[in-house]
Formats: C-alpha cells, sequence, structure tokens
C-alpha cells in the first residue's frame, strides 16, 4: 500500500510540472513602437537673451517594457505516450487557460511557482526608481491558477478590456525565476479596439537599442 501511495504521488507531480507547456507554433506580426510627433522645439536666440521657455504634451516611449497580444488556434488536449495519440479532446479559446513569457528559454520551475514582488522585479532587470519602474506598473493584486497551484501576486492592467498580466516567480533571483502570465479570454477587448485572446506586458533590457527574447508557454484548460 505504501508503495501504491509513493508511486501515485510521484505521477502526480510530475504530471503537474507538465500541466503548462512550451508555444511550439507561432506567427508573429508587425512590431510597432511610439514615436513622437510633430516639430522638434527649437528656439533662436543671441547672447544676452534670457527665454522664458515651457514644454507640454511631450510623450517619451518606455525602454523597459514590450507588449504582446493576440490569439490562440488549433490547439487540443491530448492523452499519447509520445508516438501516437490515444485520446483527444478540442481545445477552444472559451474554455480559457494561460498564456506565460519567460525571459529565458528555460530553467523557470513551473512545479515552484510563487507570489513576487515588483522590487524584486526591478532588482532583476536593474529599473532603479524611474519613473516606468516595475514598482510603478504592478500595482494591482492579481490571481492566477498554473498547473494547479494558485497564486496571488502583483499585476498590471492594459488596454480598455480588463487584461491582467500577472507576475509569478520560482523563488529564484535571475531573469529565468520570473514569468509573466495573463488569462485566456475569448474575443477579450484588446488596447486598440480589436478582440483577442489575450494581452500581456514582460520586461525588456532597459538600455536603448538592445532586446530581450521572451519564451512562451501555454496551459489549457
Amino acid at each position: 500500500m505504501n508503495k501504491i501511495k509513493i508511486l501515485l504521488s510521484v505521477l502526480f507531480v510530475v504530471g503537474l510540472a507538465f500541466a503548462i507547456q512550451p508555444a511550439n507554433s507561432w506567427t508573429v506580426g508587425a512590431q510597432g513602437k511610439y514615436v513622437p510627433s510633430g516639430a522638434q522645439a527649437n528656439v533662436t536666440t543671441e547672447g544676452g537673451n534670457v527665454t522664458p521657455l515651457n514644454f507640454t504634451g511631450s510623450n517619451v516611449s518606455t525602454e523597459k517594457w514590450a507588449g504582446y497580444w493576440g490569439n490562440i488556434t488549433g490547439s487540443n488536449i491530448i492523452l499519447s505516450p509520445g508516438t501516437s495519440i490515444f485520446y483527444s479532446w478540442v481545445w477552444s479559446s472559451v474554455n480559457g487557460g494561460e498564456v506565460c513569457a519567460v525571459a529565458a528559454p528555460s530553467g523557470f520551475n513551473w512545479v515552484g511557482v510563487q507570489p513576487i514582488t515588483a522590487a524584486a522585479i526591478d532588482l532583476i532587470w536593474n529599473f532603479g526608481a524611474q519613473t516606468d519602474n516595475a514598482t510603478s506598473t504592478f500595482t494591482t493584486a492579481c490571481n492566477v491558477d498554473i498547473g494547479g497551484i494558485p497564486v496571488a501576486s502583483v499585476g498590471v492592467l492594459t488596454g480598455v478590456g480588463g487584461f491582467e498580466t500577472c507576475a509569478v516567480g520560482d523563488g529564484g533571483a535571475t531573469k529565468s525565476d520570473v514569468a509573466f502570465c495573463v488569462n485566456i479570454t475569448q474575443n477579450g477587448n484588446l488596447f486598440n479596439g480589436l478582440t483577442g485572446d489575450y494581452e500581456l506586458m514582460a520586461p525588456t533590457n532597459k538600455t536603448a537599442g538592445t532586446t530581450e527574447t521572451h519564451y512562451f508557454w501555454l496551459e489549457l484548460d
């Protein structure tokens, strides 16, 4: 009896570890970044002049965050030993689930998923105390269930449809130890007036001109 209990426990842990899977088929649309419009402020002066000069209406693009949005289609939940399908369930976005982004190809421990603080994100990405750091961004309380583990952590609401990116960790202190997840919502209202299944934010390298690669994971309910 004890051996049976141990075996069942092992099987449960293995199943939990693989409840969320790498997203392995994707289509990338056109990327866009905010570009200021209008003429550059200028003043013509000469020595001896003192000029009052006020500025209004200036927007500046963040260098710390990236946004993703889109749909999830063509996915099934299967029972399979890996070579052939024993049984298959058709999944659609109405069933829900999560999309998660991690700034590393591997290393996140999904079995150990837990809350993380915005301050920890600022430390890992070296965002400091600037206006658009994580502490000023992840200001909501979010709830997400990943692999059967409910997590109450910090989040950020984006756009107009109530999509909330929830930041979670696995107890480590590197980029590979932080995931940014959003619940899948069929035909949710996106920031741009369109509809889609998800919308999320993830941090990037703050140095202008540098890039960050995010790796995506899916859990289908």
